[in-house]
């Protein structure tokens, strides 16, 4: 016959499973983060004025700069800034510790649909 673990011993083990799975996942996802370069800024177009991007985040309004330099793309072709319409929703890239935030590129999705009531 085989031992079997007691019922506090499999409750233990089940714990640091749970908590070697959660330290996994967590370090995988700040790799990603911190390997990326860039800050991501997310969310629906506000305006745009002179070359300064106003997006809507779920945080409040963030201005982001535009130069002849940033990238900007729809559905993975080059886009035009009259691309960025008012609600269309936009991922901004901007390189890590750039204190202008000026963006490096700007990915052009759908406008956002209105909510009924």
């Amino acid at each position: 016959m085989t031992a079997h673990p007691s019922a506090d011993a499999q409750t233990w083990l089940r714990r640091i499973g749970w908590l070697v799975l959660i330290w996994t996942a967590s370090v995988l996802a700040l790799g990603v983060v911190a390997h990326g370069g860039f800050d991501h800024v997310m969310g629906t177009v506000v305006q745009v004025s002179n070359n300064v991007l106003t997006v809507k985040t779920a945080k409040g309004n963030v201005d982001v700069k535009l130069d002849d330099k940033t990238e900007l793309t729809k559905n993975g072709q080059k886009a035009q800034l009259a691309d960025l319409a008012p609600g269309a929703r936009v991922v901004v890239d901007i390189p890590e510790g750039n204190k202008d935030k000026l963006a490096h590129s700007v990915k052009i999705g759908t406008a956002s649909k209105a909510v009924a009531h």
